[in-house]
């Protein structure tokens, strides 16, 4: 399971790479992580155009099993918020989850 989100995580940065000459924006929100869990968590968008969709990197506190909980994913990016799907690794259970976050975007600016 490691390997996948290590795997994961070069993707994301590889990608991440080739849009080198946007601008990132970030966001504070709430995740729900599916088997029941809760949880807080910031993220940095890869580029602060909104009305998009964008690549995600995060991470969250989980309020159910008391860990963080690093995130990688894909967001939709609105002015003011965003809507994000995740795959996560719980650092006390030790294992990958999915999650869906809402939250506050700071930083969008529409390109000319």
């Amino acid at each position: 399971m490691k390997r996948i989100f290590a795997a994961g995580l070069m993707g994301v940065a590889l990608i991440g790479g080739s849009a080198a000459q946007a601008d990132p924006s970030f966001g504070v929100g709430l995740t729900y992580t599916f088997g029941g869990d809760w949880g807080v968590g910031v993220r940095m968008f890869h580029d602060d155009e909104p009305e998009s969709a964008v690549l995600a990197i995060g991470a969250d506190y989980k309020f159910g099993s008391q860990a963080f909980r690093p995130t990688v994913g894909a967001a939709y990016l609105d002015e003011d918020f965003y809507l994000d799907f995740s795959l996560g690794y719980d650092t006390r259970i030790q294992a990958l989850d999915y999650g869906v976050g809402l939250g506050t975007a700071f930083e969008t600016e529409p390109k000319p």
